[in-house]
């Protein structure tokens, strides 16, 4: 027994020998090739719509390094749990940013195509938007194309340039204004409107559609020429640096047809339109066109006044909840009234932080012209069903050109008007009883595009900005502080204070938030 086991040992022996020497002689080794990827931070921080993303990793690899052909490069951006987007598919990257701000994985792959092995770099990109808070700018370029543009003033002030031309929407013309309108975060957006299309952008990246207009908001049972639907101008406006308005409860725009149009997102759920407003009982079927100016106390508006073009009168839109007419009744012996006598237009309106006369929220001016050219200043409180009139003013001759006015700016502080001529600014105090007539000498010789005060930001600085612009050095820019002394008017420079190399400058408008 002991004999049959040592022979069974033995031949288990060999056995097992003869297998190892055979394996051995099998065994081929290949040199595989290996990557190492540098130059990938561990995170990247950029503003969409502004920023481009730029990576350029070093890559080295053990074989082959000549050969860039052997390799394919991904760039995934992760964009939500189970999101991914490719972004490039070259070994660098270069990404003009236009994604939602928030936090999100990037993902570097490189595969070699020989032997099918994945390489990865991974790393963090945090997207912000520059586009939150600062001065909206809306002008025309060089061309007379609508541009618009904006100062960005997160930190530091950043100069974001051919905002509208990126946008996403066709060329434009005849620009308006650039605006914000504040409000709840379902109701806020951020419009560009001009006289050939008003759309709304998207507030992170400011891109859009010509789908994104006004016609998509509104639930109207007459027919209205679509073209004509174009906004002009909205009301409230934002009226603090944080960004509130003057109502979140209502919402009125008026078209370049000349149409009003009053909501309650609150009422209605978000920021939608019925039936203009513009039109007097009983002849409801008849729409008067307005001028195109929407006069309200910029503090709280809870209704709104507009003016009939056809028929030379003021009217008032009082009830958000569902009236679809306007009124407005002339008091016997007023200073002025509603109801124009005949020859008398409107000229221009504007709503200030004026207080005069006990206007907590803030009273309205505007200018009014007679056949021979006697001008008139109109002040009052667009509020409520009976607004107050505050005040009347007749133009002296001492005003220089006032006829010829390119474009007016009311002082909520003093009893001031600036108005402009090609290239000269002037000024003029209707306080009555001691009218002076100025003429502002710290402008320059380029033509002045746009004058406005600041009732967005700091109303009680009485900053006053002046665009000007010329074919060399194109727009700019310019914020003075209109001096306090009843007795005279200066106009102060402000220090750090003027942006050159602009769009010939229509409006510009305030944004605080997203």
């Amino acid at each position: 027994m002991k004999r049959s086991l040592n022979y069974i040992i033995s031949l288990l022996s060999i056995i097992a020998v003869s297998s190892c020497s055979k394996d051995l002689g099998n065994y081929e080794y290949n040199t595989i090739n290996e990557l190492n990827i540098k130059g990938v931070k561990g995170d990247y921080i950029v503003k969409t719509g502004i920023d481009t993303l730029r990576i350029k990793p070093d890559i080295a690899t053990s074989l082959d390094q000549a050969d860039a052909n052997r390799y394919t490069y991904f760039w995934v951006l992760k964009t939500g749990t189970l999101s991914f987007d490719t972004i490039g598919r070259k070994k660098d990257l270069e990404y003009a940013v236009r994604v939602n701000p928030a936090t999100y994985d990037l993902f570097y792959r490189v595969r070699d195509k020989q032997t099918g092995v994945t390489w990865t770099a991974n790393t963090k990109v945090t997207v912000s938007t520059g586009f939150s808070r600062g001065l909206l700018i809306m002008g025309e370029d060089e061309q007379g194309y609508a541009e618009a543009e904006m100062l960005s003033m997160i930190t530091d002030t950043v100069y974001i340039p051919h905002i509208l031309s990126t946008s996403g929407l066709p060329r434009l013309r005849e620009p308006i204004s650039l605006l914000h309108t504040g409000g709840n975060n379902n109701e806020m957006k951020l419009w560009a409107f001009t006289k050939t299309g008003s759309y709304y952008l998207d507030r992170a990246t400011m891109t859009g559609t010509v789908t994104n207009n006004f016609s998509r908001l509104l639930y109207i049972s007459e027919p209205i020429n679509p073209e004509t639907l174009q906004p002009i101008a909205l009301a409230p406006q934002i009226r603090t640096a944080a960004g509130a308005v003057g109502s979140t409860f209502y919402r009125a725009m008026l078209t370049v047809g000349g149409d009003v149009f009053a909501a309650s997102p609150f009422l209605t759920g978000g920021d939608f339109f019925n039936n203009p407003v513009n039109r007097v009982a009983p002849n409801l079927e008849t729409r008067l066109p307005a001028a195109p100016y929407l006069l309200y106390p910029i503090g709280s508006m809870s209704s709104f006044m507009w003016y009939d073009t056809q028929n030379q009168r003021f009217l008032m839109f009082t009830n958000f909840a569902g009236n679809v007419s306007s009124v407005l009744t002339d008091a016997p012996n007023a200073i002025f009234p509603w109801n124009q006598p005949a020859g008398r237009s409107l000229v221009y309106a504007e709503n200030t932080r004026n207080t005069d006369g006990g206007s907590t929220q803030g009273n309205s001016f505007a200018i009014m012209k007679d056949a021979d050219n006697t001008h008139h200043i109109y002040k009052f409180y667009a509020n409520g069903t009976n607004p107050a009139k505050r005040n009347y003013y007749m133009m002296k001759p001492m005003a220089t050109d006032f006829a010829k006015a390119d474009h007016y700016a009311f002082s909520s502080n003093r009893t001031v008007v600036f108005y402009s001529v090609g290239n000269k600014l002037y000024a003029y105090d209707y306080n009555p009883g001691n009218e002076k007539s100025y003429t502002i000498n710290n402008i320059g010789n380029d033509v002045i595009t746009m004058i406005k005060f600041d009732t967005q930001i700091d109303h009680l600085t009485n900053s006053l900005y002046v665009a000007t612009y010329n074919s060399t050095t194109k727009g700019t820019l310019r914020r003075f502080r209109l001096g306090s002394d009843p007795n005279t008017v200066d106009l102060l420079p402000q220090e750090n204070s003027t942006w050159s190399g602009l769009v010939k400058i229509k409006d510009i408008n305030w944004r605080a938030v997203n």
